[in-house]
């Protein structure tokens, strides 16, 4: 696994772990939503909703498309999920945890 590879890994699945990812994903599997309502749909606070979305985008498990609501006027950012598959195996741990390059994958 290359280094870019395992960062990836490691931002995926540190997203993955926080509270309230897998309720915005599978709401958006259901379909491509925005952000608000996203937040008005699961009862999620709206800045939560935003910033978590900031992350998933960042790990490339969704991808955001800015546009504009023609009823409103608004810009508005459409979220939908990213084809992607995480792999992780026993080895992938021990080439993250390597201290020779220093360690990928912070513990807390």
């Amino acid at each position: 696994m290359s280094i870019r590879d395992m960062k990836r890994t490691q931002a995926q699945l540190k997203v993955l772990g926080k509270r309230h990812t897998w309720e915005i994903l599978t709401h958006i599997l259901k379909g491509s939503k925005y952000i608000t309502q996203i937040a008005e749909e699961t009862r999620i606070p709206y800045t939560t909703v935003q910033h978590r979305v900031t992350e998933l985008r960042s790990a490339g498990l969704v991808m955001i498309t800015n546009q504009v609501d023609h009823s409103t006027g608004r810009a508005i950012k459409i979220v939908r999920p990213s084809h992607f598959k995480i792999t992780l195996t026993p080895q992938d741990i021990l080439e993250m945890m390597e201290e020779d390059r220093g360690p990928l994958l912070i513990l807390r």
